[in-house]
């Protein structure tokens, strides 16, 4: 198994080519999206088979609520944090515990959820209504909330993004953000939800008042290293988007990441590069025995994640909780 790995897989069934790379390279975590999901009975049967993969690998899906809902053809549209958040505590703890039943019931055991940025004036997110809050006390609220509810359930959440990307005009899935001083704040929220048997996942931005002008978060020991003593793995957000554009090709990105302090990193869309970045991870640690060191020590802080015992689950109460998420959204709790 290679921990340092999460990747994502081509369509909603494993092919003879594609299990075969899947057993080379040997991923320590699978994420799914859109365009894994079909159906039901083939959504369950795909997630059987890559846990039983031989690197047995954590199964991970972007199920927050509002525009990102990879299950939405299954049960319908969830409310935004954005929406929920504004409907009360209660309101987003049914959000997650709607995410959490939905993932348990087909053995998915990561969230790439909550979202636990600051919705700042402005920013890039807070225009996608993705954020739980407006100030810091607000998004650790919410944040909690939502965690309590995916907990429930025995689903793994994973903070995003830190250092907190809501100072960022620009969308990073295109451009390289640079946050403002609020940052300072912002990273406080992540280092009060933190905690074992959770994620931290970090962005591609520059964070020029945490000491780091020139590099973006994920390539930084200087902001990495500010949440490397939290109780939890950390996970670099996807190689392949836009705000890395000019830091060298997604093989030189993934070692930098580990190299920075992140414990794993991610590979959703570029499935032809998963070989070539294992290989270079590898090269890498052979001649670097600090490198190497360093994937140990990572591989060690994800070991078991995403891999709690998670509660079952029967479909009609996926589809109940879900309903419950939509109204209390609507209704509010005060």
């Amino acid at each position: 198994m290679n921990a340092f790995l999460a990747c994502g897989v081509a369509g909603p069934a494993l092919d003879r080519d594609e299990r075969r790379v899947l057993e080379e390279v040997g991923p320590a975590g699978i994420v799914l999206f859109g365009r894994n999901v079909v159906e039901h009975d083939q959504l369950l049967d795909l997630v059987a088979e890559l846990r039983r993969l031989p690197s047995t690998p954590y199964v991970a899906i972007d199920l927050e609520g509002g525009r990102v809902n990879r299950l939405e053809t299954l049960i319908g549209p969830l409310p935004s944090g954005a929406q929920a958040a504004r409907a009360g505590s209660k309101a987003v703890c049914a959000l997650g515990e709607s995410a959490g039943a939905a993932c348990a019931h087909f053995g998915i055991g990561v969230d790439f959820a909550p979202v636990a940025d600051v919705a700042r004036q402005g920013g890039f997110l807070a225009s996608e209504s993705r954020c739980l809050g407006a100030t810091p006390a607000e998004a650790r609220k919410g944040g909690a909330a939502f965690l309590e509810g995916l907990a429930s359930f025995g689903v793994a959440g994973c903070l995003k993004h830190y250092p907190g990307l809501g100072s960022g005009t620009v969308d990073s899935h295109r451009e390289l953000p640079t946050l403002g001083e609020s940052v300072h704040a912002d990273v406080e929220v992540f280092h009060a939800l933190a905690a074992t048997g959770r994620a931290v996942m970090v962005a591609h931005a520059l964070a020029p008042p945490l000491g780091e002008g020139s590099l973006p978060a994920t390539l930084s020991r200087t902001v990495v290293g500010r949440v490397r003593d939290v109780a939890a793995p950390i996970l670099a957000d996807d190689l392949e988007m836009g705000a890395l554009a000019a830091f060298g090709s997604l093989a030189q990105r993934a070692s930098a990441a580990l190299a920075a302090g992140c414990d794993q990193v991610l590979l959703c869309n570029a499935l032809a590069a998963r070989r070539e970045v294992t290989e270079h991870v590898r090269d890498v640690a052979r001649r670097d025995r600090a490198f190497a060191s360093a994937l140990v020590q990572g591989s060690e802080r994800l070991g078991g994640f995403g891999h709690a015992e998670l509660r079952q689950v029967g479909w009609g109460e996926v589809m109940r909780l879900a309903e419950r998420a939509r109204h209390a959204a609507a209704e509010g709790d005060g």
